[in-house]
């Protein structure tokens, strides 16, 4: 045992230190074992002539720690919250490494990397989807694979325009294990990463892809048809919705009415489709 807890020793102080180093080191297997130790997770202290501080990890992160050795996968150490940290990021490039480091929610377990946005941005355009894949979290840049190649055709071909022109964004930062929709605690942790996103960005126009991302930019529960085909406002900002473009791979069918939407976003901000 790291620390025998050995009472009676003649000197109060040192018999009080024991005591706090054998809670520490108990404290310290339980958490190894996966064990919540909730009630020694601030700090023991001893005051006095020793000088002695002890503390223990917070049972949640204990936790999360044994759980991630167990399943032979590094658990990175928690964060603060992202309704915290994204408001202090000054400029984009400050957002994009505090996003890097995320841990609020479990995604953080399995990503390769994080995957914040694509483009400069000249033509103050703003693409969001609903979350990266495994192209995207391979590379780290939004909308890489089948679905990307299609946006790009839809900006570069459809619009005239060149990809870096705009701006490409995910509500999720992290790709979902099975590739599926944005859980709720997933897009309730990312969703201060994305809002500070779009007012450091100012965009014109958001262009929401998919349900998923027109959903929760506009807090509707609406289905796609019924946002489609309009201008919506959120925050001052014109917002159109449209078919997320892994949709049309599978539905190609309807690219006509993506495209309706697009030429109306494009409208909606006076930019004129060339000959």
């Amino acid at each position: 045992m790291e620390h025998e807890l050995q009472l009676g020793a003649e000197d109060p102080l040192e018999e009080t230190r024991l005591l706090a180093a054998a809670l520490q080191a108990h404290s310290r297997r339980a958490a190894a074992r996966g064990v919540a130790w909730s009630r020694v997770e601030a700090n023991l202290s001893v005051e006095g002539k020793s000088g002695v501080e002890t503390k223990t990890m917070p049972s949640s992160a204990a936790a999360d720690r044994a759980r991630s050795a167990d399943a032979g996968v590094a658990a990175p150490a928690p964060t603060e919250s992202p309704r915290i940290l994204a408001p202090a990021c000054a400029t984009l490039e400050d957002l994009r490494a505090a996003v890097a480091r995320c841990t609020a929610c479990e995604l953080c377990r399995t990503r390769t990397q994080t995957v914040f946005s694509d483009g400069l941005g000249a033509r103050r355009i703003l693409f969001v989807g609903d979350a990266p894949g495994a192209d995207e979290d391979r590379s780290g840049v939004p909308f890489a694979g089948a679905a990307g190649q299609l946006l790009t055709d839809i900006i570069e071909k459809g619009m005239r325009l060149r990809r870096d022109e705009v701006w490409i964004a995910n509500l999720l930062k992290c790709r979902p294990s099975d590739n599926g929709k944005p859980a709720p605690r997933a897009s309730e942790s990312c969703s201060p990463w994305l809002e500070r996103q779009i007012e450091l960005m100012q965009p014109r126009i958001i262009i929401a892809l998919g349900q998923a991302a027109a959903s929760h930019l506009l807090g509707s529960d609406d289905n796609l048809a019924r946002l489609r085909g309009r201008v919506h406002e959120r925050r001052g900002i014109p917002l159109v919705a449209t078919y997320h473009p892994a949709n049309l791979l599978r539905t190609p069918a309807d690219k006509k009415e993506c495209w309706q939407d697009i030429q109306l976003a494009m409208r909606a901000i006076g930019l004129q489709l060339s000959s």
